[in-house]
């Protein structure tokens, strides 16, 4: 089994958070406003490994919003993100803006 650094995920995804598709890597002040980290697909709580098809480039915002929700793949992270955003959008909407 082969060994995977952070640069060989970084790299596979070309800077680019896989949920919402932020972008850093032109410039550093855009990496730098994504926060980009390395993030589990199927969190290891939920038991996740640390296998290449596993770990996605995320941005601080979508690896946040998507916690250790439980899913196996990107689409389902993608899906799991919009709905809290929505949900969020709405609770905002009400107390926030009212």
């Amino acid at each position: 089994m082969k060994h995977y650094t952070n640069k060989d995920i970084y790299e596979r995804d070309n800077f680019t958070c896989q949920y919402c598709g932020w972008s850093g890597a032109h410039d550093f002040e855009s990496w730098n406003r994504g926060w980009l980290a390395i993030d589990y697909v199927k969190p290891r709580k939920h038991g996740g490994t640390d296998e290449h098809d596993n770990l996605v480039v995320a941005c601080h915002t979508c690896n946040s919003v998507k916690g250790s929700s439980m899913c196996n793949s990107v689409e389902e992270g993608k899906k799991i993100i919009t709905t809290k955003n929505e949900q969020w959008h709405k609770w905002f909407t009400k107390y926030v803006l009212y």
